[in-house]
């Protein structure tokens, strides 16, 4: 970490952590929507999981630009993925709707958590304001997939006793 007229002027260790697990998170979670994608049956539900998918692939963009700003090279992920297409032909269905939309709001939810913490961490104001972006994204995406399921008839009431 460098001061240049009493400014930060590159990332710090934290920062650069944040970062790489955060890649990391995005391509695994990018991995497992295009197998929701395809055993999905909703047209609704497979808009949602394109959607996170296209955030996810934004948000490793932009970190890795990040990175790269700051001499730092990113990981790269281990499979290049085509893009998701809502005519795709499915095969034979073995995960329902129900469980790809509590997995994927799961998922949301942690991706929200991961870029509320390297908000935290984050210490020059364009860094924060990507955060910023990328965090009020994945809210939005959780609403919808919370008024989707609740919709659907996805969502079950607490049990009375």
């Amino acid at each position: 970490m460098v001061l240049v007229n009493d400014n930060l002027e590159l990332l710090r260790n934290k920062e650069i952590f944040k970062i790489w697990e955060q890649l990391s998170v995005n391509n695994g979670y990018i991995a497992s929507n295009h197998t929701f994608f395809k055993h999905a049956i909703d047209k609704e539900l497979k808009a949602i999981i394109a959607d996170f998918n296209r955030c996810l692939i934004n948000n490793n963009t932009q970190l890795k630009i990040l990175l790269k700003e700051n001499g730092v090279l990113a990981s790269s992920a281990s499979i290049e993925y085509g893009k998701l297409k809502i005519k795709r032909i499915r095969g034979k269905t073995t995960i329902n709707d129900t469980e790809i939309s509590t997995i994927l709001s799961m998922n949301i939810a942690s991706s929200l958590i991961s870029v509320s913490k390297a908000l935290e961490l984050s210490v020059k104001k364009k860094h924060t304001a990507k955060y910023a972006e990328l965090h009020m994204r994945y809210a939005l995406l959780g609403s919808k997939l919370i008024q989707l399921s609740n919709n659907k008839g996805w969502l079950l009431p607490p049990a009375r006793t």
